[in-house]
């Protein structure tokens, strides 16, 4: 969800109208569950998905009517897809049920552009929020507003009230897991760029200003100059979801990290190197008063062992353990 809300927030930042579709409900064995969000362009390009075949094509269909039928910002449109085993079969799908989507017509300047723009400010920077889209009902149905509620949400699937009049659809918009890499190198480039990729809400720390900086990781969510690596883990302290990365210059540099991740409550540590290196700051924390079993904490030699040798194969390991331990695999 997090590159889908940056690539239409970015669409608005360019002056380019889209109609957002967003499946509110659904029932049976449909390819796509509610929240399923997708942006049509006004060229008929895609960005996210409902589900494909027919869901996807019916839906793309009413976007590209209403813009090029000159829809104005918050008009809207609520559809029903049956996906029944007759419908499924011609559309090459293996479903039933049926879902409903909402689409809403959204002009650069409009009120949608804006909230999805202040949402991706929002879950860069690891914050929660809840996204109120209100509905007047009738032959033409018109969003009324949008609300941003922050904070953790209830739960984690949309909720779409068609009871009343404004019909009202919450929405909820969750960061994902924060990872934090100390160090801004040449493995710290390909790992950021793969993390977000896969989504990890990523953060880059360096005390170099000149590694660390915008123009080596556009794909980051965050990059921070640190004074030092001294209190590096302050911020991610009481963290339990957080996954620490550890590629800095230097093996004092990755032990003095390592010594402050161990005690934070972070989900994941890992530090790159050779089981050498590996062996030698492990002595040194014991000898420091760290336990054996803090130590077991961290993965090390990072990464999974796939024979990676360049920057961009040693981010592939390290981000496919990433993955491992995020889906419970580990």
């Amino acid at each position: 969800m997090k590159a889908f809300v940056r690539e239409v927030a970015g669409l608005a930042r360019a002056g380019e109208p889209f109609v957002l579709a967003t499946v509110v409900e659904s029932s049976g064995s449909t390819p796509r569950s509610s929240g399923a969000k997708m942006a049509v362009r006004r060229d008929g390009a895609i960005i996210g998905t409902v589900g494909g075949g027919l869901a996807e094509a019916r839906a793309c269909r009413s976007a590209g009517e209403m813009l090029a039928g000159g829809a104005s910002d918050g008009q809207a449109r609520l559809m029903f897809v049956d996906m029944t085993q007759e419908l499924a079969a011609d559309s090459d799908m293996i479903c039933g049920g049926g879902l409903s989507m909402f689409l809403e017509m959204a002009s650069p300047n409009g009120e949608c552009a804006r909230v999805y723009a202040e949402l991706d400010d929002m879950l860069r920077r690891g914050d929660a929020a809840t996204l109120t889209t209100c509905v007047q009902g009738g032959e033409t149905p018109l969003v009324t507003g949008h609300d941003i509620v922050t904070g953790r949400p209830d739960g984690e699937m949309p909720v779409f009230s068609r009871d009343g009049n404004p019909m009202v659809l919450a929405e909820p918009f969750i960061p994902p897991a924060p990872l934090y890499i100390f160090g801004a190198g040449h493995v710290s480039r390909f790992t950021a760029r793969v993390a977000a990729m896969v989504g990890f809400r990523t953060v880059v720390l360096d005390d170099r200003e000149e590694y660390a900086n915008r123009e080596r990781f556009p794909e980051a969510d965050e990059v921070v100059v640190l004074p030092s690596f001294a209190g590096c883990c302050d911020a991610l302290r009481e963290d339990p979801e957080a996954f620490v990365v550890i590629v800095t210059r230097g093996h004092m540099h990755d032990r003095n990290v390592l010594a402050e991740a161990l005690r934070t409550r972070a989900r994941y540590v890992g530090m790159i190197g050779s089981s050498t290196k590996r062996e030698k700051i492990y002595a040194s924390l014991l000898a420091d008063g760290f336990t054996q079993a803090e130590i077991d904490r961290c993965y090390s030699p990072i990464g999974l062992p796939i024979g990676g040798q360049t920057p961009e194969e040693i981010a592939v390991s390290i981000v496919g353990e990433l993955i491992q331990v995020r889906a419970g695999k580990a």
